[in-house]
């Protein structure tokens, strides 16, 4: 960073620290003769967090705004500290003539557990948030272990997704109360949509606290292609009403078990269609048991949104049911497809097989997420009777060509818009499996995190 750009960001940093209140048991920069660098968090604290970003593409801009209430509600006895997190957003789309749309406004809530270093004890609730800029791991980023040099690296890499952070910083300067953290942030998707992401990150030596962060990206594929930007500020400190957070944390703690418990029930019922009718009494008792036990507004109001929601869950999984019978234990629509390489395929060619088609095109993401598991899937059957194809849907096939060479597969793929006809495919990413004999017997649509698993226990019952 240029010394003028840094000069900026130190004066804007210190106006910052002089706005927020002091947390307590923090660290005396005047013992200059060594650094301790990590987040002091202090139970009975509630820390606020305000974003606001900017996504300028070819139809217009869009603009986000976020807001994050950290609580620090008690220390645990591994050392860590348990916090709720409360978030809530509102996208808003800026057309070329100036009009503005809302397109989303959301709220969410979610338990972590947070040590000094920055080390988190993920759950799916924490990690439900990733895509919010005001995601904790990506505020409270993991610090080194030791500042022996200068200048010095370290990364992280996230365990649901593979994205890996890489860190550098300078060694911090008792002179200077902000410390800056200068993050590259690297994804699966990169490569294919032609993203780059890169943040600073300025840490309070004395609070033992990110103050401010700025982000800074660029996409070069798809409609929101563009160039985006996000500032996040600690707007302030407050004092916790801890017998509030103790209800609100016992409460929440059953919404969140029943969120779990209800979205484990809706995937049971779309692969086993046969006890539909059970399970959405399963769904409704769940439901009506729990609605009596939630008192705050905060968290009665998504309930109340599950309760509503209900009926058209159970509505949207039958038609997926009515559709997928056309399909599943019925033979096979018999097809042929061209690969990209010239090399015609039908379906009689895998006859004997176990085949699983992947459906697929470039724009999306959770298609693009999926295919190392999809290579995992080739890698584990290759030696058995087993053929793994994808099967493009791209109008252009040079964005077929372009995700192919950056992803290299290590299975063939199929030129296959008129596949989708066949199946009746509408979403992605569907996964069909055909057994050996030419029958449908399972479609899978949609990513999840242990596709893998549920792929390779679907192909073992077949062979």
């Amino acid at each position: 960073m240029r010394t003028a750009h840094k000069t900026a960001y130190y004066i804007l940093c210190t106006i910052l620290l002089l706005s927020l209140p002091r947390m307590g048991h923090a660290q005396d920069i005047s013992q200059k003769d060594s650094i301790f660098i990590g987040y002091n968090i202090e139970v009975g604290k509630r820390l606020f967090y305000t974003s606001k970003g900017k996504l300028e593409y070819s139809e217009g801009t869009l603009e986000s705004k976020e807001r994050l209430e950290v609580m620090i509600l008690k220390q645990n006895p591994d050392g860590s500290h348990l916090l709720l997190l409360r978030i809530s957003s509102l996208i808003e789309n800026i057309d070329k003539k100036g009009k503005r749309e809302s397109l989303q406004a959301r709220s969410d809530q979610a338990f972590c557990s947070l040590r000094s270093n920055g080390r988190f004890t993920r759950n799916w609730a924490l990690d439900n948030l990733a895509q919010y800029d005001l995601f904790l791991p990506n505020l409270f980023p993991p610090l080194p272990e030791g500042f022996s040099e200068d200048i010095f690296t370290w990364e992280f890499t996230d365990r649901l997704f593979g994205d890996k952070d890489q860190y550098s910083a300078e060694k911090p300067n008792p002179e200077e109360r902000s410390w800056i953290i200068h993050v590259t942030h690297h994804t699966l998707l990169d490569e294919v949509y032609l993203m780059n992401q890169k943040a600073d990150i300025y840490f309070d030596i004395i609070k033992g606290l990110p103050i401010y962060k700025k982000d800074e990206g660029i996409r070069g594929h798809g409609r929101y292609a563009g160039t985006s930007s996000a500032t996040v500020f600690l707007d302030s400190i407050t004092d916790l009403d801890t017998l509030w957070a103790q209800q609100y944390a016992r409460e929440l703690t059953i919404f969140l078990s029943t969120d779990s418990t209800y979205n484990h029930i809706l995937h049971q019922a779309e692969i086993n269609p046969e006890r539909l009718i059970p399970m959405r009494k399963d769904a409704e008792n769940l439901l009506s048991s729990v609605n009596a036990r939630i008192t705050i507004p905060e968290i009665k109001t998504p309930l109340n949104n599950m309760i509503n929601q209900l009926p058209k869950d159970f509505e949207q999984i039958t038609e997926q049911i009515h559709k997928m019978a056309k399909y599943v234990n019925k033979p096979s629509p018999n097809w042929k497809a061209g690969d990209f390489n010239g090399q015609r395929h039908s379906l009689d060619d895998y006859r004997g097989k176990v085949i699983l088609l992947d459906f697929w095109y470039r724009a999306c993401p959770w298609c693009i997420r999926a295919m190392p598991m999809i290579k995992q899937v080739a890698e584990y059957f290759k030696e058995r009777p087993v053929v793994v194809l994808g099967v493009n849907t791209d109008k252009n096939r040079e964005d077929a060509l372009f995700v192919i060479q950056k992803t290299n597969p290590n299975y063939v793929n199929l030129s296959g818009r008129d596949l989708t006809k066949k199946y009746g495919v509408a979403n992605y990413p569907t996964f069909i499996i055909i057994d050996r004999n030419g029958f449908v017997r399972q479609i899978r649509i949609g990513y999840e995190p242990k596709l893998f698993d549920a792929l390779v226990e679907m192909i073992e019952a077949l062979l």
